[in-house]
């Protein structure tokens, strides 16, 4: 049974990317990929828990991490729990982490994947990912758009990436100070 187990886990780490590299998933900062023009999100439509709209204008004045990921996606798997612990860093300051599913399964999945992981801090939110394409011209899982304080698409970091080191946290701290 321990032999099973030990392939299984190393089958699964062969698929991260970063296994090939023996190292971690680079800095989100260091990923930034800033939009030029800046442009507005104005019809991205994200859901709450519940189905109802979340307004993106709602969150003007903050810098807003809008991260695009999926439950079956297993870097957007990987990533998770370090955007959780971004939260948890920059909450207070003026830095706010939604993360927005895109899974068939909807909200009970993402209840069941926040479960397993034991997020607690994160909403629960879904998308359409035709509407994410239309709007912000982004595609593969997992994607994060930086929303700036007047509400324009400013940054984007495509693929897997630590989002709680200290060079990520102040890059963030510094935008939303500005």
């Amino acid at each position: 049974m321990q032999r099973r187990t030990f392939i299984a886990s190393l089958a699964l780490a062969a698929l991260r990317p970063s296994f090939l590299n023996a190292q971690e998933a680079p800095s989100a900062a260091g990923q930034a990929i800033p939009i030029s023009p800046r442009r507005p999100v104005n019809g991205l439509q994200v859901f709450d828990e519940n189905g109802a709209a979340v307004l993106l204008e709602a969150y003007r004045g903050k810098i807003v991490v809008l991260n695009m990921w999926a439950t079956w996606c297993l870097p957007c798997r990987l990533e998770m729990p370090s955007l959780s612990r971004l939260h948890e860093k920059t909450g207070k300051d003026g830095v706010i982490v939604l993360p927005v599913a895109f899974d068939w399964r909807g909200v009970e999945g993402v209840r069941k994947f926040y479960a397993e992981l034991g997020i607690t801090n994160l909403p629960v939110m879904t998308g359409d990912g035709v509407n994410l394409k239309s709007v912000l011209q982004m595609t593969g899982l997992p994607s994060t758009a930086i929303i700036d304080r007047q509400g324009l698409h400013a940054v984007t970091v495509i693929g897997e990436a630590v989002w709680d080191d200290d060079m990520t946290v102040n890059w963030l701290r510094r935008l939303a100070a500005r």
